[in-house]
């Protein structure tokens, strides 16, 4: 192979790899802000369980306090029926209390209701607190792992700047110059292999002419349609020994 043609595939190389580490240094702002946002949406589910478990008891120590006015109220009819003098009025007081006993019926069965909702809903926000819980280490872990991938594509992106700058020494300055302005305006794609015929940057097929010279990979050819570098991998021989028949039983 062309030694020059090797240098830039070697070139292209590092810098296809270090356009990788790019994108995952800057991939990185996104992945954690989905870790913030599905941590926040898990604390909307667990605050509004633990709303709904607040106003369930709120609603319960309301009504209590309403059953305790009742109490007092038919505590006090109580006291009343001694100094009651005539038929009517201790009729009157019965009354009065009857009516405050089935006052009182409704408020404790609207409590036994809340009591059986409770269930329920403590039930939900304990789910809920465990789901958080979890995430929120699951998140914590993640975080850490986005970091510490950010050092490590910080410390790539050095080394391939090494490499980077030991391997322009190889290529000649116009053939560099040709690349580096390839590079920008081909999306970071200036050379690219050819396979069954076609360029891999552009998918385009090559005009057989122009196949065998990038298959002869002594010179540098350039893509009819996206005008890169081209080079030739030969694949790997197929294997042609003869499958070994198998035995009549």
């Amino acid at each position: 192979m062309l030694e020059a043609l090797s240098s830039l595939i070697a070139l292209q190389a590092l810098d296809t790899a270090a356009e990788t580490a790019r994108k995952r240094i800057s991939d990185v702002p996104d992945a954690e802000r989905a870790l913030a946002a599905a941590v926040a949406e898990t604390q909307v589910v667990t605050d509004e369980a633990r709303a709904k478990v607040s106003e369930n008891n709120s609603a319960r120590r309301a009504l209590e306090k309403d059953v305790a006015a009742v109490d007092a109220r038919m505590a006090k009819f109580e006291e009343h029926k001694a100094s009651v003098k005539t038929n009517e009025q201790f009729q009157a007081l019965n009354h009065e209390i009857e009516v405050a006993q089935t006052s009182k019926s409704a408020l404790e069965d609207q409590i036994i209701a809340l009591m059986d909702e409770a269930d329920t809903l403590e039930a939900t926000l304990t789910q809920a607190e465990a789901v958080l819980a979890q995430r929120q280490r699951t998140a914590k872990t993640e975080h850490q792992v986005l970091h510490a991938d950010v050092t490590a594509q910080e410390a790539e992106l050095i080394r391939l700047a090494a490499a980077r700058a030991e391997a322009t020494t190889l290529v000649p300055q116009e053939m560099l110059g040709k690349y580096e302005q390839m590079l920008k305006g081909r999306k970071g794609v200036a050379v690219a292999a050819m396979v069954a015929g076609t360029c891999t940057a552009c998918h385009v097929a090559l005009r057989p002419h122009l196949q065998q010279q990038v298959r002869r990979n002594d010179g540098i050819a350039l893509c009819d349609s996206c005008q890169r570098i081209l080079y030739y991998v030969a694949p790997p021989p197929a294997d042609d020994a003869e499958p070994t028949p198998p035995r009549a039983s």
